[in-house]
């Protein structure tokens, strides 16, 4: 038995793809694009929608089990992870946002002290500040590096006795 699949996605190619723009990044966009692909006409079966995204058929046939028996807001709802809650607080991380636009945090490890200082979050390693920031997508934007040993004011001297012509 042929499946329409047109008529049987309910939702418009137009609200699919605004969807798929929000899941932009995560795992869940592909489900999206599945539902599009198979909306437009593009992948005529689930066989080759699978081929288009590079995932299996059994993958892509469970989502669009999950699909017809949920929906869009079933395909779309994020799993729960096992695991121990973030230690991150909203007020924290507006407060480690603002030092680092500051300048004031350049490396992991800044952060996590910083984080460990001001706001009693201890992560044991820059490995859980990593994926925090990972996580949020946030990014140490920092200058060059500047060896330890520098001297400021000695590079400013040497500078103004370059001639520049």
């Amino acid at each position: 038995m042929r499946i329409d699949y047109p008529q049987t996605i309910r939702q418009t190619p137009k609200r699919l793809q605004e969807c798929e723009r929000q899941q932009r990044g995560t795992a869940l966009a592909s489900r999206v694009r599945l539902l599009r692909l198979l909306k437009t006409g593009q992948a005529r079966s689930l066989p080759e929608a699978a081929a288009l995204l590079g995932y299996s058929t059994v993958q892509v046939t469970r989502w669009w089990a999950c699909y017809r028996q949920r929906g869009l807001p079933g395909l779309l709802h994020k799993p729960v992870r096992p695991g121990r809650p973030s230690q991150m607080t909203a007020a924290a991380w507006r407060g480690l946002q603002h030092q680092m636009r500051a300048g004031r945090i350049t490396r992991l490890e800044d952060a996590r002290q910083y984080l460990q200082r001001h706001w009693h979050i201890c992560y044991a390693s820059v490995n859980g500040v990593w994926h925090l920031l990972r996580q949020r997508r946030a990014k140490c934007k920092t200058g060059r590096r500047r060896h330890r040993r520098a001297d400021a004011v000695a590079q400013a001297a040497f500078k103004k006795t370059l001639d520049v012509s």
